[in-house]
Order: structure tokens, then sequence, then C-alpha cells
């Protein structure tokens, strides 16, 4: 009977962990745009990513935030429908369009259902082919960022964003850049068109369409709105970025006046979405999390909340841990982290805590039906999707002796840049203890190289 009983539980474990992959077709239009159809699912549903090889990583001295600034232009209305038109005719489809701007690109999304792919697509294509650049909703665009992401005002945690990027890229490398005023104000509509004239082209461009859809038919639709999109650029983006290296243990500190709280941020080295220790990373950052939260939150009672992400791009793979800690408490929990991290080094983990890690990252796997997510776990932009179709077999195969390497690899101790935000007044005998600190200043950031 007891035989019985686990070989049941076996069967219903693999039913339960069946990895479910969409078909994937790829082809180009003849103008270059290429095509990925991700037939999924039985949600009458798609989700539209119409990406472009362009982010923080294409914008030229003095053009930072161009990026994001034409990302969310486009959305606020275009030559056939204005911001209102756009908006009701999504809330009557029932659906929606998004940007997002990361390092290495750009995505206009879209979620529609999937009777409404073509009048969708209609609005989803203005959008992007026809944009209006509207002076006024550029001042005001230019006006917000300026009061709300100024150094002085900013958020101690994103002001630890910021200085990290600077800390860890310099300036000479446009990763490592953030706007500020006197730049933001320069911007015009006419710069924003050039812009997005330049790097909004046919061959520089991918569409991702998931869902569960006709492929014929949506061939056709996608011909109707791109088919005939030319650009007098044709060329595809191209640019070379030497990897930040982080070889030592190195503590920054940006002054946030009146702040209430410590924002401290840690970056370490971490290995790329096609590293064959990926998979293995990604199980010790599990094990990892947990072991911050017990530590420093849990037992250290230092903050509310820690986490350690994966953040992997074309010219940069980091792992970035933060959290935000009372101004009394700002040494002490570095110096508590440094243990942890030593500690954890040691790669002295349970089976228990192994299990539970590669459960938590199968349960991720399988948890939403929805396109969007289906697009983001299968992201054939991102990963080689005849190898990612099989990430359950291959997070199956990973061993605790993979796990161990892994951290021994990536979790050493005494390497890592920190920055730390907050009140220099409220913390500065801590500062006075940490040997070699770098000190910036608002000022730091107003430079385009």
């Amino acid at each position: 009977m007891k035989k019985f009983i686990l070989i049941a539980y076996s069967l219903i474990t693999s039913v339960i962990f069946a990895q479910d992959v969409p078909a994937l077709e790829t082809y180009t239009l003849k103008n270059g745009v290429k095509i990925y159809l991700m037939q999924y699912g039985k949600i009458p549903a798609v989700n539209v990513r119409f990406v472009i090889n362009t982010g923080e990583k294409n914008e030229a001295p003095g053009q930072q935030g161009y990026g994001e600034i034409t990302a969310k232009l486009l959305l606020q209305g275009n030559t056939k429908y204005t911001e209102e038109q756009q908006n009701n005719i999504a809330f009557k489809l029932g659906g929606d369009l998004n940007h997002d701007v990361n390092k290495d690109n750009t995505a206009i999304t879209a979620n529609f259902l999937t009777k409404d792919f073509d009048q969708g697509m209609d609005l989803f294509s203005s959008a992007i082919l026809h944009p209006g650049f509207k002076k006024e909703k550029l001042e005001l665009m230019v006006s917000q960022y300026i009061d709300y992401n100024s150094p002085t005002k900013m958020d101690v945690g994103n002001l630890a964003d910021v200085f990290m990027n600077l800390f860890v890229y310099g300036t000479s490398n446009p990763l490592g850049r953030n706007y500020y005023k006197a730049q933001l104000k320069l911007i015009t509509p006419e710069k924003i068109k050039e812009f997005h004239d330049f790097n909004y082209t046919p061959k520089n461009s991918s569409i991702v369409i998931c869902g569960n859809f006709n492929n014929a038919d949506v061939k056709t639709i996608v011909e109707k709105y791109f088919g005939a999109w030319q650009s007098t650029y044709g060329e595809v983006n191209g640019v070379s970025l030497d990897m930040p290296q982080i070889k030592k243990k190195e503590i920054a500190f940006i002054n946030r006046t009146s702040a209430t709280q410590c924002a401290l941020q840690w970056n370490k080295t971490a290995p790329s979405l096609k590293d064959k220790d990926l998979l293995a990373f990604r199980v010790a950052n599990n094990i990892f999390n947990v072991v911050l939260f017990s530590e420093i939150r849990e037992k250290g009672g230092k903050t509310y909340s820690i986490g350690a992400g994966h953040a992997a791009s074309q010219f940069s793979n980091l792992l970035t841990i933060s959290c935000s800690v009372r101004s009394n408490e700002m040494l002490n929990t570095i110096n508590l982290f440094d243990k942890t991290l030593a500690d954890f080094a040691q790669a002295k983990f349970t089976k228990e805590d192994f299990d539970k890690a590669i459960t938590a990252l199968k349960i991720r796997l399988i948890s939403s039906e929805m396109p969007s997510a289906i697009s983001a776990v299968y992201d054939p932009l991102l990963y080689d999707f005849n190898k990612r179709k099989n990430y359950l077999n291959d997070l199956a195969n990973v061993k605790m002796e993979d796990v161990q390497k892994s951290i021994k690899k990536y979790w050493t101790p005494d390497i890592y840049k920190l920055v730390v935000a907050g009140d220099e007044n409220a913390v500065s005998e801590q500062l006075n203890s940490i040997k070699g600190l770098t000190r910036f200043k608002t000022s730091d950031i107003e430079k385009d190289n």
C-alpha cells in the first residue's frame, strides 16, 4: 500500500509540474520586421509586444531619458486618435496599452480579446507608427521629470538606484548616466521625433504575439498594419559596451537631506541568461532570499523587507540586493549583511532548502495561464526557445553540487559595490568608520560625457 501511495504521489506531482509549451512560429515581413507567433492556451485573449532594439544603451550623451519619454508620448495620442479616444476604445475592448524601457530595449505592449485583435492592432499600430509628439504634452512630462526626479526630492530608494548606476558604469557609459534639469530642459518635440525616426525602424523591430488565435488570421492582420511600414533609416542598432567589473568591496554614499531612513543597494556580478550555470544560480538565489529575510529581517530586525534580484541584460549582469533601514541601523545592517553573505558563501544549505527552491521556481513557471506571463516566460527574444521549452526537465536535473558551485562562484564575501542614500547628518559618525568611502554629490550625475 505504501509503495502504491508513493507511485500515485509521483504521478500527481508530474502532472502538476507538466510543462505546457507554446507552439512557436517565426517569420519576417518584407520590410524586415521579425514576427514571433506563440500559440498557447484556451483563454481567448492575445498579448502583443512590439519590441524595439533601443534602450538606455542607445542614448547618446545628452539623450538621457529619451527612450522613456518617447515611449510614454507614443501612448498620449497620435495622428489618428487622441489620447482620450485611444483610452476609451481600449477600455471598451477590455484591453490596455503599456510601455516598458530597460537597458536593452523598449517594448510597447497590448492585451486584447482574440475577437478584437484587428481593432486592437489598429489602435496599437497607430500609437507606434503615427505618433503626435505634442509640444504641450512633452513640456508637461519634462516638468514632472524635473520636479519629481530631482535628487533633492527623490525617494532614497530611487536615489540609491541612480547613483548605483553611476558607481557601477560611470558617465562614459550610457547605463551610468541619468537625466537632470539642464539637460531635460533642452528636449524638444523635434529631438524626440528624430530619436523615434532613427530607432523605430522595421529592421530594428520585433513583434511577439502570444495567446489563443488562428495563425493565418493573425498574419493577415499583422501584414495589414505593419507590412507597408517604411523608414528612412534602415539599419539595425549596434552598440558595444564594456561589462561592469566588481572585484572588491566598495561603498559609496549620497546625501538626501531630511531623509528619515537609509536606502542600501548592493550589486554583485551575476551570470548572463545564456550562461550554463544560470539555473543553478537561480536556485541559489531563491535560497539566498530566504536566508536574507531570516537573518536581516526576522532575527536582525533591521528592515521590513530585503530581497536579491537578478538583473541580466546585454552588457550587464548583476545580482542586486536592496532594503531600507532606520538611519541609526545603517552600519549595523551593513555588518550583518557581510556576515550573512560570508556564511552563505560556505554553501551549507540543506536538502530541504534545495527542494523548496526548486519547487518555487517550478510553481513560478506554471502558475499563470495569461498570455502576457507565458510570453515573458518563453520570450524568444531573450531565450533559445528550443532550450527554454525544456526548462522543467533542465531544472529537475540541477543538483545540489551545482548550486554549491554557483554559490562559491557568485556569492563571494567582501566583493560588491554598495550605495547608501540617506541624511548625512543622521549617519555622520557611522560613515566615519567606513574606510575608503566614496562620497557622491548630486552634481555628479549632471554630466553627459
